[in-house]
């Protein structure tokens, strides 16, 4: 359906304000037609908005995406009928509107994205620097880079487009790439970023910065199981100080917070971008569709001091006639301006923890894994084989991230999701065709240069 559905909603590209001030002066024009959008400084700012707006977008990361991370995690169970509950038991479906959804968001926001890339750098407005065009164009750059990275992770190789489509009749043939060949795609515009983009400008936590580039580049070197650089690149974050493990564990999300010091990368919303999670989670009487829950176990394991401590914040209760009801908390905000959480330090020291328990560093992988434990009040891990070690890292990620898009990914790339999943749930298969999600059904219909995974 790429060649339709997704070109479809993506020639006239809206790129409407996102969020003023925090993000790009002067503030633009609400929308720029996608025949000829950017022509000077003003449109240049405002197709860049429409990247970081498009990766809010209710299909990716204001939705569709993180519930894809988290509800074939074993610890949700849905409330509703329909295509949720084949997500929760991993019983993937091709007609599944989530993955449509969500693969028609992603590649909408890659070509905002490759909007900004080829035709930023050939403007001449003198207000538009050179020092300006380097910046906008890295930050497109990495989100594209991150896009790649889910679509990767999601689905596997995929066909790379990297150049901007405004019309069907110009859309160019190509194949599924590999994975290998998707990744190193990745890697080239995450270092094209890391090279665009100001190493002495100051943080951001809702803009691209270099930071920013670094902490990706740990997750996706976390993924190719190259150890070395994933211990390299996070503790390009952890070393300096500039983030930290704020404390008690929810000062990172709670009380109306937004960009705390644990923050290195989140997508801020408003009253009139509002972010669409928080309704689905929370409870009817916080004015929520309560569409999913944590399973009972979860609850319990999150309301045991010794083994969640402050990560009991995730959840919280509700009870009418009786009966109490637990709902995820991480989404709570009434107006729905609830950030989207993208990359925090706790997970750059989960990231090297894991790097050095495989490279045989276990005293630093345990160090690292203690100053997680020692922010969610709870005793500390004395591990000291590898196998326990990244056990008990396995375990700290499932509490840590916690309705964060994590815990599927993590499960298919230590090849355990079918040993974890299928233990927690006599209801739930998981075939091994379903590491990958299937691409979506219309998709393949509408273009024969796409091949769908095996097994569905």
């Amino acid at each position: 359906m790429k060649r339709i559905v997704f070109l479809v909603s993506i020639i006239i590209i809206t790129a409407t304000v996102f969020s003023c001030k925090k993000m790009l002066d002067p503030k633009p024009v609400n929308a720029v037609s996608d025949e000829n959008p950017i022509f000077d400084l003003t449109s240049s700012q405002t197709a860049l908005r429409g990247v970081y707006r498009a990766l809010g977008n209710t299909g990716y990361y204001g939705e569709s995406w993180v519930t894809l991370g988290f509800f074939p995690s074993g610890d949700i169970k849905n409330l509703t009928t329909g295509g949720a509950s084949n997500l929760v038991t991993v019983n993937y479906r091709s007609d599944d509107v989530n993955f449509s959804t969500t693969w028609n968001a992603i590649y909408m926001t890659i070509n905002r994205a490759n909007n900004v890339i080829a035709k930023v750098p050939a403007v001449t407005d003198p207000l538009l620097t050179t020092a300006l065009k380097n910046q906008y164009v890295g930050e497109a750059k990495f989100i594209r880079a991150l896009c790649y990275f889910d679509l990767a992770r999601g689905w596997g190789g995929v066909q790379l487009v990297l150049e901007p489509t405004g019309s069907l009749t110009n859309i160019p043939a190509r194949s599924r790439s590999s994975l290998e060949d998707t990744y190193t795609q990745i890697l080239k515009d995450l270092a094209d970023a890391e090279s665009l983009l100001n190493p002495t400008a100051a943080l951001n936590k809702i803009r691209v910065t270099k930071e920013t580039v670094w902490a990706l580049r740990a997750r996706v070197h976390l993924y190719k199981q190259e150890w070395a650089l994933a211990d390299e690149y996070a503790t390009k974050l952890i070393a300096p100080g500039k983030y930290i493990l704020v404390k008690p564990f929810n000062a990172w999300f709670a009380n109306g917070i937004t960009a705390s010091d644990e923050s290195i990368f989140e997508l801020e919303f408003s009253p009139q971008n509002p972010s669409t999670i928080r309704a689905q989670m929370q409870h009817p009487t916080n004015n929520g569709t309560y569409r999913y829950a944590p399973t009972d176990a979860f609850v319990e394991i999150l309301r045991t001091p010794a083994i969640a401590g402050g990560r009991r914040a995730l959840i919280d209760s509700a009870t009418q006639k009786g009966i109490t009801q637990w709902f995820g908390n991480l989404y709570y905000r009434s107006t729905a301006t609830d950030p989207a959480y993208i990359l925090r330090i706790a997970e750059m020291y989960l990231i090297r923890a894991e790097a050095r328990a495989h490279t045989g560093d276990l005293s630093g992988s345990l160090d690292d894994l203690n100053e997680i434990r020692k922010r969610a009040d709870v005793p500390l891990s004395a591990s000291a084989t590898e196998e326990d070690l990244l056990l008990d890292i396995e375990n700290e990620r499932r509490l840590e991230f916690f309705l964060e898009p994590h815990r599927w990914f993590d499960l298919v790339r230590t090849g355990r999701a079918k040993v974890v999943l299928e233990g927690l749930s006599s209801a739930t298969k998981v075939d091994s065709w379903e590491n990958v999600f299937p691409i979506p059904n219309l998709q393949i219909q509408l273009d024969k240069n796409l091949i769908q995974n095996p097994g569905y």
